[in-house]
Parts: structure tokens; C-alpha cells; sequence
């Protein structure tokens, strides 16, 4: 398989899991949305992963440096876009921890304070 026919397969995989997790956000949970591009970057890294491992041809070095190139730079943007989420998941419920926190530490306050009295 050439890289150029890889990378159209590969952007067409990557264009349906979009899809598919953007109507899966629409209808079932909006907290699939944030996750677009980590499930789609995922799949495109599967997607050279497996063909590297199983339809890659061994005569051509090229082909498999190129597969290994587009790997890395899948991963790097993988890895951006799951901390971006995170970041993104982590300052919407900023509320909800911090609420979290108060009540155990009020929890950890009645704690020492039914010791002392004993």
C-alpha cells in the first residue's frame, strides 16, 4: 500500500470515529464532544500501527520509515489533544472538586474533633 493511499484511508477513518463521536455527543452525552480528536488521532495511529505490523512490505525501508514518522507525529498530536481535553474536563467541573474538598475536609474536621472528646 502506497503512503499517499495510507494517509486518504487514514483520514477517512479518522473522519468517520469525528462523526460518529460527534452524533454519539449530540445525542447521548455532550461530554464526548471534548473527546473528538483524541478518539480520531487514536484511530489513525491504530490504523499505521496495523499497517505497519501486518501490511507493511518488508523489501521497502522507505515505506516503513514513513509509517514510523507518521506514528510519532499522530502521537504527539494524540497526546496534546488528551491533555487539552483533560484541562478543558478538569476547569468545567472546577466547581464540583472544590465542593468535593469541602466536604472532606469538614469530614476530617468532625473526625478530630469526636477524638478529642473522648
Amino acid at each position: 500500500m502506497s503512503f499517499k493511499i495510507a494517509i486518504l484511508v487514514c483520514f477517512t477513518l479518522m473522519c468517520l470515529v469525528a462523526c460518529t463521536t460527534y452524533f454519539l455527543g449530540k445525542k447521548v452525552s455532550k461530554n464526548f464532544m471534548k473527546y473528538i480528536p483524541v478518539f480520531s488521532f487514536g484511530v489513525g495511529i491504530l490504523f499505521f500501527y496495523i499497517k505497519l505490523s501486518f501490511i507493511s512490505n518488508y523489501t521497502n525501508s522507505f515505506e516503513r520509515i514513513t509509517d514510523m514518522i507518521a506514528i510519532i507525529i499522530l502521537l504527539i498530536v494524540f497526546s496534546i489533544a488528551l491533555l487539552e481535553a483533560v484541562i478543558i474536563d478538569i476547569v468545567e467541573n472546577t466547581e464540583i472538586f472544590r465542593k468535593g474538598f469541602m466536604v472532606l475536609r469538614k469530614a476530617m474536621k468532625l473526625v478530630d474533633v469526636k477524638k478529642d472528646q473522648v
